[in-house]
């Protein structure tokens, strides 16, 4: 038994190693496989078209999918590269903006703003903090060459999957016992990357029309911010209210503006996530709050920026397959949030 710990233990360790050590490979590669599983959904929707009876983009439909994702990607590129440049030019304004609200806040309290606070306030700089976030999410698509490499082999790989494991599993019950495995978590993946990021832009387009109508500057890219924040539950929700409505709150003279986007984004995402999603998800994400602090923590100390916005994927991933398995099941309940967790494959006849 002492044998089998110190087994385990050193398991961990030599996998945090090399999670830590090959983070210049891993961090690409864990990406290209989102990728793959969001153009993997997006192919599988565009089979089901139907027109006049066949289904005409059948064979093309991969095709039709990546070449979605590209442009989707390229135009988010784009225009965290234009905000970047509108941030440097309405920089000034927002410093100036804060200094007139704490002078509106010192005149409607009659206590006079402590000379700490005004020396934090006249040493912000807002064009830097906006323009590190736009960084950090460009970071994502730092090693995209590289990412590309892989979701092309990704999707080479995919087509000769099956025969390797025919070759693989000789056995015919063996293989078909594997291959029911393999495509329970292929299924459970898939609705869970389709469906969040169904939700995720859902999200995003909703308060896009909310932050136009309110007239808050750079609307496109904190559209985009809450988007990839929807994909964090609670934290990334919090922190994709908080931002916008900070910029704001130093954008405008009044307290209107932030008053309606802190209610009306609020609200959005409650209803949407805690309403709309778990009823399209079902047990997919059911994962403990506990689990999600930790793993956006591990995974932020191991890859930075953007393990952080990986953390919540890949643990729900994990826990798919481990779920799938009678030897690791125990582990994916411990994961759960109320340990109710969908059939493994091993149980359907």
């Amino acid at each position: 038994m002492p044998q089998r710990i110190t087994a385990i233990v050193v398991s961990i360790v030599a996998v945090i190693a090399l999670l830590i050590f090959g983070k210049p490979l891993l961090v690409p590669f864990a990406i290209a496989l989102i990728i793959w599983y969001v153009i993997d959904a997006i192919a599988l929707q565009i089979r089901r078209i139907e027109l006049g009876g066949i289904q005409p983009f059948h064979h093309v439909s991969v095709f039709l999918a990546l070449l979605v994702v590209v442009l989707l990607l390229s135009g988010v590129v784009q225009m965290i590269g234009d905000t970047i440049e509108q941030v440097k030019i309405a920089a000034p304004n927002y410093q100036h903006n804060v200094s007139k609200m704490l002078d509106r806040l010192a005149s409607l309290s009659g206590v006079e703003v402590a000379p700490a606070i005004q020396h934090w306030a006249d040493g912000l700089d807002l064009g830097r903090i906006i323009s590190n976030i736009a960084a950090a999410i460009m970071g994502l698509a730092g090693n995209a060459g590289l990412v590309a490499i892989y979701v092309a082999f990704l999707l080479l790989e995919e087509r000769y999957f099956g025969i390797k494991l025919r070759i693989m599993f000789p056995s015919a019950d063996r293989y078909r016992k594997v291959n029911r495995i393999l495509e329970a978590i292929q299924v459970q993946i898939r609705q869970y990357v389709y469906i969040k990021t169904m939700v995720s832009a859902l999200t995003g387009i909703i308060s896009y029309i909310i932050l136009l109508w309110v007239g808050v500057d750079y609307a496109p890219f904190w559209a985009l911010l809450i988007f990839m924040l929807n994909y964090i539950p609670t934290i990334g929700s919090m922190v994709a209210v908080l931002l916008p409505t900070t910029l704001a709150l130093v954008q405008f003279d009044t307290f209107g503006p932030f008053v309606t986007l802190l209610v009306s984004l609020g609200t959005v995402q409650v209803l949407i996530g805690n309403v709309l999603e778990p009823r399209l998800m079902g047990s997919s994400l059911n994962l403990s709050p506990l689990v999600v602090i930790l793993a956006l923590s591990l995974w932020g100390q191991m890859w930075g920026v953007t393990g952080m916005f990986l953390s919540v994927p890949i643990t729900v991933i994990s826990m798919i397959v481990l779920a799938n398995f009678p030897q690791t099941r125990a582990i994916a309940v411990a994961m759960s949030e109320n340990g109710r967790l969908k059939d493994s494959a091993l149980r359907t006849p």
